[in-house]
């Protein structure tokens, strides 16, 4: 007879009965705890006019593929069901019989299911609920008498610019006159499009209180939580600090010394919107600050091809000169994406030792790499991480089963991709379809990858696309405050809103309603006072990843630590008698030691919307001991760029401290670093001693964050 053994030494013995009460208590308790809740899905009248418009291969077919396809393909059939076609749909499963009964949606079966009224687990099995919208189509489809147009395939919907039920506004009106009528360049057709299409968007929701927006929608918050900071607001930064973040966020450069004592010195009482938009139109230092962000999230590469493989393109130029000229966001992305632009970023082909060879931001010549190229554009565009269903359903996030991305992914290629799940092909192809539904767009996709490549382009950028407008917003709210209003940023999902969604959505629908201009929601930001808050540690907000729904309050700006490039350029200017923008880091490709441990990667042969900002030993080590930060402190013409002649060592302390930190000493570090600077001779030209000083400034925490 079995027995066991407890932790103090007893032997139990068990019958064969009592282990077999266990097991099925354990079972029992396991079942309970998988089968969901049942979600009461509300149902709506049916209009018949209205029904009997709807597909099957259109409308209900696609849901069926991404809800369903996982359980119940032609590969996987569960129960013996097949809802991959409607021959098989009809069949049914071996329980419950056809799946479908025509003129009678609320008992067939595939409804109950879905309903959570059969004697099954609510389907889909394990995925969340179907929306109100989902399962009225199927019902609407059902009572029109489930009719099979997939052969014949659907008639299309939207296919007319006129496809809007609501009333036009004659500003609408005006917009499409123009469309229809006037002769249009690309681009042009691209901006009145735009404009057109944001006349649908719903009104835009007012602040809660007058001043900067995004002000009045943090103090709200804090009202909500009864926090303290409602009745009694951080204090703001001081002036010094201040023009350091600013010029680092703007130009990627520390303020030279003098501007910065001028700024601290002007009384004016608007001098920090005034120096906030001096500084964006420094364009050339603009665009190049972001540069490197955007060379990162494009994978951009310096060569076309890396030991035969194809990159994803150079766009180092074209980024560069997008925020110089300042852009709008929307064509920017579009012409990455869409052949009918003429600043469509077109692929390179080459064909070295015979091998055909493709060098671009969509690639598509295979399955992988229209899977690549549609992983890349959800995750930098739309903020959602796809890449996990492009081998099966996606583990942590049910929104993404497997058949939604493929569908997806076909919009950027030749033609509908085959369901590949963990290498085994099912010999399926899921119909290509754009994941969201965008009220008055053609839903249907073209056949050739031309159009294909243009639909998904406009779909992504389209006004009513909120995920676009939304990721970008928060994409620049994580840049100059640390955090996003979502986190992670590239992980945006329904499962986890936004810490403020009300300011996620003003800022949003601001964006669009001013085309795309990133520098005006830029000047938005920098210019609340929720950006000009003093950074304390315990008021600074932080993100774990255990804990997503902890609420974060914006009290304080989060640290922030310099990018590679930002450290290196604001060390050259600072010690160089000339410097321009062309020996900005971000254009040299070479990979040092230092660069690498700051952050910056060695070759960008995948997307990255982030660098870690973690510590390592290896950054200690480099920073204490790498030839190339010795070189930059201890060279000879740093010296004589430095050293004056005329100058105390007190007064060449003040001048070093606005240099490197943007302020002046306290009394005890002028008075400790003008004593290090007398060394034996009493005199300020010790060249190595300089050196020690630049050194101790450029590694401190200080110098390093944003603060």
């Amino acid at each position: 007879m079995p027995r066991f053994q407890t932790a103090t030494g007893h032997v139990h013995r068990l019958s064969l009965r009592a282990i077999a009460g266990v097991l099925v208590l354990v079972v029992a308790t396991q079942a309970a705890e998988v089968r969901k809740p049942r979600v009461d899905i509300p149902l709506r009248p049916i209009d018949p006019s209205a029904a009997a418009r709807v597909s099957f291969n259109r409308d209900i077919r696609p849901i069926l593929i991404n809800a369903c396809v996982e359980c119940h393909s032609t590969e996987d059939h569960k129960a013996d069901l097949d809802v991959t076609s409607f021959a098989t749909l009809v069949r049914g499963g071996k329980k419950d019989g056809p799946a479908v009964i025509p003129g009678k949606p609320d008992d067939s079966p595939m409804v109950r299911h879905i309903r959570g009224l059969a004697d099954a687990p609510q389907m889909p099995k394990g995925s969340p609920a179907l929306s109100g919208d989902e399962l009225h189509l199927i019902r609407q489809w059902i009572a029109a008498g489930a009719a099979d147009d997939s052969t014949t395939g659907a008639s299309p919907v939207g296919s007319d610019i006129r496809h809007f039920t609501k009333q036009e506004s004659p500003e609408a009106q005006r917009l499409l006159d123009g469309l229809l009528y006037d002769a249009l360049t690309p681009e042009e057709r691209f901006a009145r499009t735009r404009r057109y299409r944001t006349t649908f968007l719903p009104p835009q929701t007012p602040p809660p209180s007058p001043g900067n927006p995004i002000d009045a929608f943090i103090t709200a918050k804090w009202r909500e939580a009864k926090l303290p900071e409602a009745q009694s607001p951080p204090p703001r930064c001081e002036d010094s600090t201040f023009a350091r973040r600013v010029y680092l966020d703007i130009t990627g450069l520390i303020p030279p010394a003098q501007e910065a004592r001028d700024f601290v010195a002007d009384p004016s009482p608007d001098k920090r919107t005034e120096l906030i938009d001096r500084l964006l139109a420094r364009t050339n230092e603009y665009a190049a600050h972001w540069t490197p962000f955007w060379e990162d999230a494009l994978a951009s590469s310096s060569t076309d091809i890396n030991g035969g493989i194809g990159s994803r393109g150079n766009h180092r130029q074209w980024i560069f000169d997008s925020f110089k000229s300042n852009k709008a966001f929307d064509l920017l992305v579009a012409e990455l994406i869409d052949p009918t632009l003429p600043g469509y970023r077109r692929p390179k082909e080459y064909t070295p030792n015979g091998r055909h060879v493709v060098s671009g931001y969509i690639k598509n010549e295979t399955h992988e790499e229209s899977l690549q190229s549609a992983a890349n554009v959800s995750q930098v565009f739309l903020g959602t991480g796809m890449k996990c269903a492009s081998c099966h359903s996606h583990f942590l996030n049910k929104e993404w089963p497997q058949a939604r991305f493929m569908a997806f992914a076909g919009m950027f290629g030749p033609r509908d991709l085959e369901l590949i799940r963990c290498e085994t092909h099912t010999g399926q192809r899921i119909p290509a379809r754009f994941p969201f539904e965008l009220a008055g767009l053609p839903m249907e996709v073209p056949s050739d990858v031309t159009n294909r490549l243009h639909r998904v382009a406009q779909m992504l950028v389209d006004p009513l696309n909120p995920r676009f407008s939304k990721s970008i917003v928060n994409r620049l709210f994580k840049r100059y405050l640390g955090l996003g209003l979502i986190e992670p940023a590239d992980d945006f999902r329904n499962d986890q809103p936004a810490s403020h969604p009300e300011l996620l959505d003003w800022l949003a629908q601001d964006l669009i309603r001013h085309d795309f201009d990133l520098r005006h929601t830029i000047q938005l930001i920098l210019t609340s006072r929720t950006y000009q808050t003093a950074y304390h540690p315990d008021r600074a907000d932080r993100f774990d990843i255990l804990k997503p729904g902890e609420p974060r309050y914006f009290r304080s700006p989060t640290l922030r630590r310099l990018t590679a490039e930002q450290w290196l350029d604001s060390i050259r200017s600072a010690t160089r008698s000339s410097w321009n923008n062309d020996d900005r880091a971000f254009r040299k490709d070479d990979s040092t030691p230092l660069s690498r441990a700051l952050g910056r990667p060695a070759a960008r042969s995948e997307v990255s919307t982030g660098r870690p900002d973690d510590t390592a030993v290896v950054q200690s080590l480099e920073l204490l001991n790498g030839p190339e930060l010795q070189r930059l402190v201890y060279a000879p013409e740093t010296a004589a760029g430095l050293l004056q002649s005329d100058e105390t060592p007190a007064q060449t302390a003040e001048r070093i401290y606005w240099i490197a930190l943007s302020r002046p000493p306290s009394a005890t570090e002028r008075e400790r670093i003008a004593r290090h600077l007398s060394g034996p001779s009493g005199k300020s030209d010790h060249q190595e001693a300089l050196g020690d000083v630049l050194w101790a400034l450029f590694v401190s925490p200080e110098f390093q964050y944003i603060r």
